[in-house]
C-alpha cells in the first residue's frame, strides 16, 4: 500500500513481515552521501536490499560496528542517479512499525547527541534513585525498601535494552536473543516486584480478603512468565493481563488510602501516571500510531521517573512515620514503666514497712524475754546466801544487761547501722559499778560510733573487762578506768586501761579474759593485747572498711 506517512505500523503481527519501498532522486550534479535511519530500536529483524547488497540489522543481528540506538544505513547516489531501495521489516515479540528519517550526516550526528543525552539524564536520575533507595534498604532492613530497589532495577535494565542503549554500548548476541523471547516474562519481573512492594509498603496484611487475592497473583505470576516466553501467549492478550494487573495496584492503592494509611497517596498518584502512559504505549501498538507523532517521544521514561521520585518521597514519608510511631510509642512504654515502677515503689515502701514493724517487734519481744530471764536471775541473786554464787549470777546478769541495752538502743534508733556508742557503753559501766563498793571514776573517750555487728560484741568485752577491773584491780576504795575508741584509715582501735594493781600469770586463765580473746579474736577477726604490769591496760584493733 501506498502512505504519505513517515510512520508505517502493523502493530503485534507474528507471522507478517512489512515490506517498505523507497525511491530516492539525485537532482544535482554532485554525488550526495545521506543515512537513512530506521526509527525503530526493537526492531526485531531488519533486512535492506539496494539491488547489489543485502545489510542485516536489528536485535537478531547486532553488530559492533553500530553506531546509534536506531539502525542505520549509509546511502551514496551519483550525480543525476534515481535508485530504488527495499526494507523487510519483522518483529515476532515486539510491535512490527517503521519510521523512515533521511539524514545529512551533521544532523544525524546531532539529533543522535541529544537523543543519547536525554537517555543518559534518565538512566542518570533513576540510578541515583536506585542508590539512594539501596542504601536506605541497607540501613532500615525494610522488605519496602528492597522491593523498590529490585523494580527500579529491573525497569532501568528493561528500558536501556528496549530503547537500544544496552545493544549499542554491549553488543551481546545471544543477551539480546534471550531477552527478546523473554520480552514478555520480563515484564511480568516487573509487575511481580512492583506486587511485593504494594504488598510490603501499603501493609496489605492488614486486610485479608485483599491480601488473599495479592497471594493468589503472586503465585499465578510464574506459571505466566513461563507461558508467555517466546511468545507462547500472545503479546497483545499478554498486554491485556498486565493492565489487569495495573488497575488491580490503582485498586489496592485506592482502598488503602481509604482505609487510612497516608502513604497511599503518593502511592495512587505515581501508579495512576504510569498506567495512563502504559495505556497510551498499548493503544499505540494496537491502534498503530505513535507518541512521536504528538512530540511525546520520551513521555515513559518522564512518567517513570515522576513515580519513581514519588515513591521514593513516600517511602521517606514512610520512615517518618515510623520514627513518629517509635517515638509515641517510647512515650508510652515510659508511662508504663514509670507507672510499673511507681506501683513497685509503692508495693516496696509497704513491705518496708511491714518489715520495719516487725523488725520493732522482734526487737522488742527480744528485750522483755531478756527482761524476764534478767528478773529470774535477779530474784536467784537476793535468794542465794553464798557469795561465789551471788558473784556469778551478777556477772551473768551485767552480761544480759549489756545486750539487753543494746535492743533498747535499737528500739529508740531507726537507723541501726551505726548507733551512739558512748551512752550503750556508759549504761554497762553503769551496771556493774552498783553491784561494787569502790568509788571508780570512767573516763570515756569515744571518736567512732561502731557499727551494730560490732558493737554487741565490744558490750560484752567491755563488760567483762571493767567488771574485773572493780573485781581485782583496786584494793582501796578509789581507782580511775579509761575507755577510748578512735578509728584511723581503715583500722578501729580500742583501748580498756586502769591503774590498778594489774593481774598475776594465773589471772590470764581466767574465764572473763577467755571470752575477750575469743570475741576479739573469733568474731571481730582482730587483735588482741593485755600489759599488766603497771595497772591493766587491753588494746585491741581490727579491719572495718566501710562498704
Amino acid at each position: 500500500m501506498k502512505t504519505k506517512s513517515n510512520i508505517v505500523s502493523l502493530g503485534y503481527t507474528k507471522d507478517t513481515a512489512l515490506w517498505i519501498k523507497i525511491e530516492l532522486n539525485n537532482k544535482s550534479s554532485k554525488t550526495i552521501h545521506k543515512i537513512l535511519e530506521y526509527d525503530n530500536p526493537e526492531v526485531e529483524e531488519l533486512f535492506f536490499y539496494d539491488g547489489n547488497d543485502t545489510t542485516t540489522a536489528g536485535l537478531l543481528y547486532l553488530s559492533k560496528n553500530r553506531e546509534s540506538v536506531n539502525p542505520t544505513i549509509r546511502l551514496s547516489l551519483k550525480a543525476y542517479e534515481r535508485k530504488t531501495y527495499y526494507i523487510k521489516s519483522h518483529s515476532k515479540i515486539k510491535p512490527t512499525k517503521a519510521k523512515l528519517i533521511l539524514w545529512n550526516e551533521i544532523d544525524f550526528i546531532k539529533e543522535e547527541l541529544n537523543r543519547q543525552m536525554y537517555r543518559f539524564v534518565f538512566f542518570g536520575i533513576m540510578l541515583t534513585l536506585f542508590i539512594y533507595n539501596f542504601m536506605l534498604f541497607l540501613f532500615t532492613k525494610d522488605k519496602a525498601y528492597f522491593y523498590y530497589v529490585c523494580y527500579l532495577a529491573s525497569i532501568i535494565f528493561f528500558n536501556a535494552f528496549y530503547s537500544g542503549m544496552f545493544s549499542l554500548y554491549f553488543p551481546f548476541q545471544e543477551l539480546s536473543n534471550y531477552l527478546l523471547k523473554a520480552n514478555v516474562s520480563f515484564g511480568v519481573v516487573i509487575v511481580l516486584f512492583s506486587l511485593l512492594f504494594t504488598q510490603e509498603f501499603l501493609e496489605t496484611k492488614k486486610f485479608k480478603r485483599l491480601n488473599r487475592i495479592f497471594n493468589i497473583i503472586l503465585l499465578l505470576l510464574p506459571l505466566f512468565m513461563i507461558l508467555s516466553y517466546d511468545n507462547w501467549i500472545i503479546n497483545s492478550k499478554s498486554l491485556n493481563i498486565l493492565i489487569l494487573f495495573g488497575l488491580f495496584i490503582i485498586y489496592v492503592g485506592f482502598y488503602s488510602l481509604f482505609k487510612g494509611i497516608k502513604e497511599a497517596r503518593f502511592y495512587v498518584l505515581g501508579w495512576t501516571i504510569i498506567f495512563i502512559v502504559l495505556a497510551l504505549v498499548g493503544l499505540q501498538a494496537m491502534f498503530h500510531y505513535d507518541l512521536r507523532t504528538y512530540h511525546l517521544t520520551y513521555i515513559p521514561e518522564i512518567a517513570f521517573i515522576v513515580e519513581a521520585l514519588l515513591f521514593s518521597i513516600a517511602l521517606a514519608h514512610r520512615i517518618n512515620l515510623s520514627n513518629e510511631k517509635l517515638i509515641v510509642f517510647k512515650n508510652e512504654e515510659k508511662d508504663r514503666l514509670e507507672g510499673l515502677v511507681s506501683q513497685k515503689t509503692k508495693a516496696l515502701k509497704i513491705s518496708l514497712e511491714e518489715k520495719e514493724v516487725l523488725y520493732k517487734e522482734l526487737n522488742h519481744r527480744i528485750k522483755n524475754n531478756l527482761m524476764m530471764i534478767l528478773s529470774l536471775i535477779k530474784l536467784q541473786i537476793r535468794r542465794t546466801k553464798n557469795s561465789e554464787t551471788k558473784a556469778s549470777l551478777t556477772v551473768t546478769k551485767n552480761r544480759i544487761e549489756s545486750i539487753s541495752n543494746l535492743y533498747e538502743l535499737l528500739l529508740l534508733n531507726n537507723e541501726c547501722i551505726n548507733i551512739d556508742t558512748h551512752p550503750y557503753l556508759q549504761g554497762i559501766c553503769n551496771n556493774i559499778s552498783v553491784n561494787f563498793p569502790q568509788r571508780v571514776n570512767i573516763n570515756y573517750n569515744i571518736q567512732y560510733n561502731l557499727k551494730i555487728d560490732n558493737l554487741i560484741y565490744i558490750g560484752l568485752i567491755v563488760n567483762e573487762l571493767i567488771t574485773n577491773s572493780f573485781k581485782y584491780a583496786f584494793d582501796n576504795d578509789k581507782g580511775e578506768i579509761s575507755i577510748i575508741i578512735e578509728k584511723k584509715e581503715e583500722t578501729v582501735f580500742v583501748s580498756i586501761t586502769d591503774n590498778g594493781k594489774g593481774f598475776k600469770e594465773k589471772r590470764k586463765n581466767s574465764l572473763g579474759l577467755t571470752i575477750v580473746e575469743i570475741l576479739v579474736e573469733g568474731q571481730l577477726q582482730g587483735e588482741l593485747k593485755t600489759d599488766a604490769t603497771k595497772g591493766t591496760k587491753v588494746f585491741i584493733r581490727w579491719n572495718d572498711e566501710d562498704l
